[in-house]
C-alpha cells in the first residue's frame, strides 16, 4: 500500500448506540466523521456486552471463540492475538498506552505480554491523564475506553436525556484527546478510530435487538476514504484486521475479520 499511518489511536465509547452518536450533539466526533469513513449501524457481536465486544474489537473473533470474561482472561497462545500484540511484534519499537475506565480491559482482554503504559481512571480524569500523556510521550499504539455512557444507560435508560447528556460529555473529552494529538503534531499521519462496543434497550443490553447491536464505528487517517458512510456490513470484530491491513501487516489466520474495501481510499 502506498499510504500507511505512523500510529493508531482507538477511542472506545462503552454503550453508545450508533443512532445516539448520530443524533447527539457531538461536534468533535462529527469533525472526524467528515474527514473519514463512518457507520452508525456497524454490528456488535452476541451477546451484546462489554467483555464479548471489546474482546472482538481487539482480537478479531466473536465471543464464541475468544471466550473472554472475568474468570477467563485472554491467553497468550491463542491464534487470535490482539492487533496491539501483532503490531508490537512486527514493530518492536512501537510504544503502547492503554487508558481504560473499565479496568477488565487492561486486566483480562489485552495481553499482559504487551509492553504498555496502563491507566484506569474515571472518564473525566482519564481524559485529562491521556491528553497529558499524548502530549508528553506520543504513543504509537493508543487504546482508550470511556465507560460513563454505558453507566448512564443502565441508570437512566439508553436513549434517555441523561444518556444523551453523557454522550455530549464524552464528545468533549474526545475533543481533549484530539487536541492533544494535534498539539503533538501527529494528527495527519495517525489512524484515528472512534468505536462503541454495544448499545442498549431500556436499562440493559446483551440481546439481539437493533438498539443493542447497532454501534458507532469510524476511522480517519492516511489511506482511509473520506466522506464515506457505511451500513451494517462492518462488524466490530473486523476492526483489528482493518487496522493491520492499513499498516500493511499480514492478518493472523485465526481472525474472522472481513476487510471492507470501501473503507480505503482508491489509491490503495
Amino acid at each position: 500500500m502506498s499510504i500507511k499511518p505512523e500510529r493508531v489511536f482507538v477511542l472506545g465509547i462503552d454503550g453508545a448506540m450508533g443512532s445516539a452518536v448520530r443524533d447527539g450533539k457531538t461536534p468533535n466526533i462529527d469533525a472526524l466523521v467528515v474527514d473519514g469513513t463512518v457507520s452508525y449501524s456497524a454490528q456488535a457481536v452476541l451477546p451484546s456486552a462489554s467483555y464479548q465486544n471489546w474482546g472482538a474489537l481487539l482480537h478479531g473473533v466473536g465471543a464464541e471463540k475468544h471466550g473472554i470474561d472475568g474468570g477467563n482472561p485472554i491467553s497468550e497462545d491463542v491464534p487470535w492475538p490482539s492487533y496491539l500484540k501483532v503490531l508490537q511484534k512486527a514493530y518492536p519499537h512501537m510504544t503502547c498506552a492503554l487508558f481504560s475506565c473499565w479496568n477488565p480491559i487492561n486486566q483480562h482482554i489485552i495481553e499482559k505480554s504487551i509492553e504498555a503504559h496502563r491507566v484506569s481512571l474515571p472518564d473525566p480524569e482519564l481524559a485529562v491523564s491521556a491528553a497529558d500523556y499524548i502530549r508528553q510521550h506520543v504513543p504509537d499504539l493508543f487504546f482508550m475506553q470511556f465507560d460513563l455512557v454505558d453507566a448512564a444507560g443502565h441508570a437512566h435508560g439508553y436513549g434517555s436525556k441523561k444518556y444523551f447528556e453523557q454522550i455530549e460529555i464524552n464528545d468533549s473529552e474526545i475533543g481533549q484527546i484530539i487536541d492533544a494529538i494535534k498539539d503533538a503534531g501527529v494528527y495527519e499521519d495517525s489512524l484515528i478510530m472512534i468505536i462503541s462496543d454495544h448499545g442498549g434497550i431500556g436499562t440493559g443490553h446483551g440481546g439481539d435487538e437493533p438498539e443493542c447491536l447497532d454501534i458507532f464505528w469510524s476511522a480517519r487517517g492516511p489511506g482511509i476514504a473520506q466522506g464515506v458512510e457505511l451500513g451494517s456490513q462492518i462488524s466490530i470484530k473486523d476492526t483489528p484486521a482493518i487496522i493491520l491491513y492499513t499498516f500493511g501487516i499480514p492478518i493472523p489466520d485465526g481472525y474472522d475479520s472481513v476487510i471492507t474495501e470501501e473503507i480505503f481510499a482508491k489509491e490503495l
